[in-house]
């Protein structure tokens, strides 16, 4: 029985998803499209009818990521009673314990960029596009000239991205440490 074209782009949609969830939660070279297409509930051999490559395959999974987490990060300040708040919110739940210790990979601004350094143009362009559209929705609620918002963006995503990442990596070993890492950001971030 042949498929739909809209029963083909559901499948796609669910292929990406779940090599963006992978890809966030394992990393790139340790998830396998046999991996990807076993979790998706599909056969190996199905990849090729969606995509060219693992590389094609990333980059639109990192892609997938970001436009995702853009667009819940808009949200939060649409929803918000103004930017600062939200701006605090923001902080305050990305630089938490639970942020942290998420089994969903969370944010691929700070699960994949290892990932994206060590592969090709395709996936690299992918996240750079995903950092402008962070930095694009900070620098919109900042208040001065346009050079200073995308500073002051620029900083606040490096600031947010690094103490989770850093967190992260001291997770298991050094515990106090990584909760410090978190609080101490969170509060020199909020000012």
């Amino acid at each position: 029985m042949r498929l739909t074209s809209e029963q083909a782009k559901q499948n796609r949609q669910l292929i990406l998803e779940t090599a963006s969830r992978m890809f966030r939660l394992h990393g790139m070279e340790d998830v396998s499209v046999a991996d990807i297409m076993k979790q998706s509930g599909f056969t190996h051999g199905g990849f090729y009818n969606h995509f060219n490559s693992k590389e094609e395959l990333a980059a639109e999974a990192v892609a997938c990521a970001f436009e995702k987490s853009a667009h819940s990060l808009s949200e939060k300040f649409d929803s918000a009673r103004s930017p600062q708040k939200a701006f605090e919110t923001v902080i305050a739940e990305y630089l938490s314990p639970a942020y942290r210790d998420s089994s969903t990979g969370g944010c691929p601004a700070s699960a994949l960029p290892a990932d994206a350094a060590r592969n090709g143009k395709e996936v690299q362009t992918a996240f750079a596009d995903g950092i402008e559209s962070y930095l694009d929705i900070f620098a919109a609620r900042r208040n001065g000239n346009k050079q200073e918002a995308r500073q002051q963006a620029v900083a606040l995503l490096s600031g947010l991205v690094g103490a989770l990442i850093l967190s992260r990596a001291v997770k298991k070993s050094n515990p106090k440490l990584s909760d410090e890492l978190l609080s101490s950001a969170r509060k020199h971030l909020s000012k």
